[in-house]
């Protein structure tokens, strides 16, 4: 017999409830940092370091069959055709050391622009698709980037190359408005997300010894802030990019806020060359009530999956089967009962329909948010196994056990469906 589904969270139990979920919370080995403690050690790393600590946060999921979200008080309407032509044909071949200035700051746009959609590819993207893809119905800018894998220190990540001044535009508002964390990237330096920089136990100031296939060199990390971009663990600017021998201008963020995400991702896939694909940006949350989406023999072997982990390490970016990271976890136990499934929890977050947290079932995935510098996006997933536990790989220093399920931070929980986990964009598991 399964497990009984887990209970409500402690603000919606009888008071009776509340100490004993309480003090599960305090007790030691909890996976991740309150965001309250988060920011604050946050708010210290980046004193006296010219980077500044961002915060955005995002509208909650509204319960409705299709939900979209996306980074709030973005500005939309038409940009005026001279910044249109600039965003339209920014340099993603050579790039400068620094954007143009304005009274000694980084310029800006006098507006931002919510980034739907990520391609990317294996060679740099023709003036001629970039134009094409501008053109379609709804999209209002641009913006040519630098796609790659790197790996800092010794841990892995997706990086964009980007000029600071005009990429700056398409990221959260208050990321945007931050002139020292784009005077950091323009001068050189990294800047790593949160997550990556907690986990992976990057120094914030220090240098660490940056690398790709084909070279090596030594970069200052200036700052911590989510970007917003699902998959993206880093940014540095086209020089940094360009020195490191990724491929120029292989990736284009395109802002159509406006259009329908569906048929605006179809249309672009029609104008790509074979090589590329897009990655959705703007999450589409699907919340309806969740049928069964697995075979008994396949939950089984989910189930069973995550059992025989028990006890590997946690390691930034490892996908199995010695080591993982949380999403890494979910994407092995899954790929051992034949479904695919998107390499990072943002991307797992869409890979099946929302359900109560008070209806969830073993084999359901739990996810938190836990960023200080963008506390709506999707940072960490967990396997629910019943009983209101979960597996889980939580944190560098540990390795994957059973922990009772923590539900400050909550975001949602995802029944997984085959079909919505093969459909969602982006890096898959094994890749």
């Amino acid at each position: 017999m399964l497990p009984r589904p887990l209970r409500r969270p402690a603000h919606l139990r009888p008071l009776a409830h509340l100490r004993p979920l309480t003090h599960r919370l305090r007790t030691p080995g909890r996976h991740l940092p309150s965001v309250g403690v988060a920011a604050g050690l946050a708010v210290t790393l980046l004193a006296g370091t010219g980077a500044a600590v961002l915060s955005s946060a995002g509208p909650a999921p509204a319960r409705a069959a299709v939900a979209r979200t996306a980074p709030a008080q973005h500005l939309h309407g038409a940009a005026t055709a001279g910044h249109r032509r600039g965003v339209a044909r920014a340099a993603g071949t050579g790039g400068v050391a620094a954007g143009p200035r304005d009274n000694g700051r980084l310029a800006r746009s006098p507006r931002t622009f919510e980034a739907d959609l990520l391609i990317s590819g294996e060679h740099p993207l023709s003036w001629t698709v970039a134009a094409a893809i501008h053109r379609l119905g709804g999209v209002e800018a641009v913006e040519r980037v630098d796609v790659g894998h790197i790996r800092v220190g010794q841990a892995p990540a997706e990086v964009l190359g980007v000029d600071p001044s005009r990429f700056r535009a398409f990221t959260p508002p208050l990321t945007a408005a931050s002139d020292p964390l784009w005077a950091s990237v323009s001068r050189g330096e990294l800047t790593a997300s949160f997550d990556m920089g907690h986990q992976a136990g990057l120094l914030l100031g220090g240098l660490m010894a940056v690398s790709s296939a084909t070279a090596t060199y030594p970069m200052r990390i200036g700052a911590f802030a989510t970007v917003g971009f699902p998959g993206i663990d880093a940014v540095m600017a086209h020089p940094q990019a360009m020195a490191l021998g990724l491929t120029p201008g292989n990736g284009l963020v395109v802002s159509a806020p406006h259009a329908d995400a569906e048929a605006l991702r179809t249309a672009v896939a029609q104008l790509l060359p074979r090589g590329f694909g897009v990655t959705s940006l703007s999450r589409v949350v699907v919340v309806r009530d969740a049928g069964e989406y697995l075979t008994r023999g396949q939950l089984a072997t989910v189930l069973q999956a995550a059992v025989s982990r028990l006890g590997a390490p946690y390691i930034w970016g490892a996908i199995g089967p010695d080591a993982f990271d949380c999403s890494g976890l979910v994407g092995w136990v899954y790929h051992q009962a034949g479904i695919s499934m998107p390499r990072t929890a943002a991307q797992q977050f869409l890979a099946g329909p929302h359900v109560p947290v008070s209806d969830a079932r073993p084999g359901d995935l739990l996810f938190w948010a836990y960023d200080p510098t963008d506390p709506g996006f999707i940072d960490h997933v967990a396997l629910y196994v019943g009983d209101d536990k979960m597996i889980v790989a939580a944190h560098t220093g540990t390795s994957v056990s059973v922990q009772y399920v923590p539900t400050n931070e909550l975001m949602g929980v995802v029944r997984v469906d085959p079909a919505m986990a093969v459909a969602v964009g982006g890096p898959r598991w094994g890749e």
